[in-house]
Parts: C-alpha cells; structure tokens; sequence
C-alpha cells in the first residue's frame, strides 16, 4: 500500500463529481456521447494509443438530431473537454468520454437474467447446495443451510456478494458466472493492495481492524460474530469504491504471495471457491499483535511466507522460512 495519504475530489481540469452528474444530467448530452462512440467504436484501441474517428460538427449534429445550431454548440460545449475532445479534425470522445460511454453499455441489457438450475459448486463449509441469485446488478451465491463464511458480517449464508454488470452473465452458467465473479475479485484486490482504485484509479486508502477478544471456538467468534481475527478496508475516497474483507484475502492481491502460492500449484488469481476456502482454513494462520497494531499472517505448512503489515495493510515485514 502506499504512504501517500490524498482525498481527491475534483479532476485534473477542476471539474468535481457534482458539476459532472450536472453536465451529465441531459438527454442531448448524452445522445452526443452515445453518437461518438457507436462512430468510433470499430476504428480505435485501447492498448496502442488514443487516436480515434473524428466528426465534424456539422454531421454530429445531424446524427444527435438537433436543428437548432446555437442549441446544439451549446450543449456540446459542456462535454468539452472533459467528455468530449475537440481536435482540428473535429470531434471524438475523451477518455472519460469512453469510459461513461461503456459504462452505460455495462449495465444495459436484461435484468431478468436466468440463473435457475442446480450449481456444481457445494458450499465448501458445510457441503450443501448453493443458491445463485442476481439482481440489482448484483450477483450474490448463498448457502441453503448454514451462516456461509462471514458471519455477521455480511447477510445470512454468504458466500459471495457483488456487482456484476448483466451483459457479462450471457452465455455463463452459474458456475462459470460464480468462477468469472472470483476471478474479478481477485483482480480488484490485487490492484487495491497496490493502492490503485480499480474503477478510476485514484489512491486507495488501506485500514486494518481486529476483534479485541476472539475466540472461534464452536465456530464463528462471538464478539466480532465472524471466524476472521482481522479484517481490511480498502476505500477510494475519490469514486467511493470499497472493500472489506479479512486479511486472508487482501494478502492475496500481493506479490510475493501470489508468487509463493504459484510455485506451490496454487494460482490465486483463478481459484475456485473450494480451494480459496481451504487455502485459508489449512495453509494460513493470522495474529494481531497490539501497541502499535499490527497482523501478521503465515502462509504454509513446511515452507512458510510470512508476511506483517501495519495499521494501513502496508507490508512492513516479509520473509520465508
């Protein structure tokens, strides 16, 4: 994680996120952003460089449908440039532009996805069946029997709850939807550890907590009402993404245990749910030590990583043995 401390609540150019949702906040707007992608979709990338299909005024306003030309310039100057790039050529969509452009993409489509039907996957605490679910543009997988994996920390039988943008469920079944879901996860994680924010890349501020007086005996603790002794938040405090979840799994997103893990058969980037379970119920071992606070987790059962991070999930130990 990264020392550097920042809140950031206004772009580069000044623009804050209120003054954005205002800009955005018209129909006109809108069409001119939905007209310049459609156009510039299969002509540009997104690796090699920036460039992309232009359109000239003239034939923009043609496409959005305004007649009133004062009316038109108007409106399309509020996108500019933040949303839309204005070059000699004419006009092309920013790389904010594109990013709103594919996130309107990213939740259209059915909301009635289909996700009946029994899954593979048991749920690895207790071996019973497992309820996929979305909606609300979440995707959530439930044990039928028992609590799931975090206790009172998420609702009852959890085991996995998340976002999922509706077009990236066609054509998977709930067992790949489950698998594409761990995959996600695993990414976001591994890129909050870095302190980068996965959806607008701003810094990522890391807290660690810890139950005082744990006790998982018979199960779930009784204080915290989770079988986890230290948990991590991970927060963007420009776009408001966050995560918390135990330490087992942000320890995950770094390098040194991905790369352990990998020598050892084990990729944590595509686990299924079965192995991430048993990876952190027989391969890890977490104490919190206090004044100042600190969790240190063991990774192994012959040869060991050991990692110690402080109060913000920076590693400030790392070792093999």
């Amino acid at each position: 994680m990264e020392e550097s401390r920042r809140t950031s609540k206004t772009g580069l150019n000044g623009m804050s996120p209120e003054e954005a949702f205002a800009v955005l906040g018209d129909q006109t707007r809108l069409n001119i952003v939905r007209v310049l992608w459609t156009a510039g979709v299969v002509h540009e990338y997104d690796d090699l460089d920036d460039s992309a299909s232009t359109m000239s005024f003239s034939e923009l306003r043609r496409r959005v449908d305004v007649r009133d030309n004062g009316r038109f310039n108007y409106h399309l100057s509020k996108l500019v440039p933040h949303f839309v790039w204005k070059t000699e050529e004419g006009y092309r969509l920013s790389g904010a532009g594109k990013k709103l452009a594919r996130t309107v993409v990213a939740v259209a489509g059915g909301h009635d996805v289909d996700l009946s039907g029994e899954m593979d996957t048991e749920c690895p605490v207790c071996g019973a069946e497992i309820s996929a679910t979305y909606e609300d543009q979440w995707l959530r997988f439930t044990c039928t029997e028992c609590g799931g994996l975090f206790g009172d920390a998420a609702p009852s039988g959890a085991l996995l709850n998340a976002p999922f943008p509706a077009p990236g469920l066609v054509g998977r079944t709930p067992d790949g939807a489950l698998r594409t879901e761990l995959y996600r996860c695993m990414l976001d994680m591994t890129s909050m550890m870095q302190g980068v924010c996965p959806e607008c890349a701003s810094v990522v501020e890391g807290t660690l907590s810890a139950c005082d007086d744990h006790d998982t005996h018979g199960g779930h603790c009784r204080a915290c009402g989770t079988p986890f002794v230290a948990w991590g938040e991970l927060r963007c405090d420009s776009c408001r993404y966050a995560k918390r979840l135990p330490v087992e799994l942000c320890v995950m997103g770094l390098a040194p245990v991905i790369g352990f893990l990998y020598a050892r058969d084990v990729n944590v980037l595509t686990p299924s749910l079965d192995e991430l379970v048993e990876l952190i119920q027989t391969q890890m071992r977490t104490t919190v030590t206090e004044n100042p606070l600190r969790v240190v987790t063991v990774i192994g059962a012959t040869d060991r990583l050991s990692l110690t991070l402080d109060e913000h999930l920076t590693v400030v130990d790392c070792s093999e043995s």
